[in-house]
């Protein structure tokens, strides 16, 4: 006998190599479930990604609300407060104005009376020339009828 001759005959390999296959895509092939794995991972996190991403639109506007609110409480605020200051700067002003308007009033009385005074000082002083003058006349008129008395008492002549 041959060596050839002495083949031993398995019958058909390939229920073996199919067993050997299914073995493998078992325990080694694990593509299609770590596919499948990986989708459901990035759906996972494109789902997560997308509410956070959501979730922080959200509080972004929450903020911005809020901060809208804020400058709205704000202006508000303001507002009133600027409304009291011109209020009281109204006043103020209208309080000034009646001052200077009283001072003004007293300034022109003074000043007419300073007028007055000084007319009155004017005509006092014309009055004490005058009685001074008059004085002055009636002296020297006195002086030189006395003057006169004498000289023709003593004749002298001056």
């Amino acid at each position: 006998m041959n060596p050839k001759d002495k083949r031993v005959n398995f019958g058909s390999m390939e229920p073996l190599i199919r067993d050997i296959g299914t073995v493998y895509e078992f325990y080694f092939d694990q593509n299609t479930f770590i596919e499948t794995e990986i989708k459901s991972f990035l759906k996972e996190f494109e789902t997560k990604r997308g509410d956070r991403d959501l979730q922080a639109i959200s509080q972004q506007t929450i903020n911005a609300n809020n901060t809208i609110a804020n400058i709205n409480k704000s202006l508000h605020r303001s507002n009133q407060f600027l409304d009291n200051l011109n209020n009281s700067l109204n006043q103020i002003n209208s309080k000034v104005s009646n001052q200077v308007q009283n001072e003004t009033t007293h300034q022109e009385q003074r000043n007419t009376d300073r007028l007055n005074k000084f007319e009155l000082e004017l005509l006092e002083k014309k009055s004490i020339e005058d009685s001074f003058n008059q004085r002055k006349s009636q002296i020297e008129k006195d002086f030189n009828e006395k003057a006169s008395a004498l000289r023709d008492k003593y004749q002298i002549v001056l």
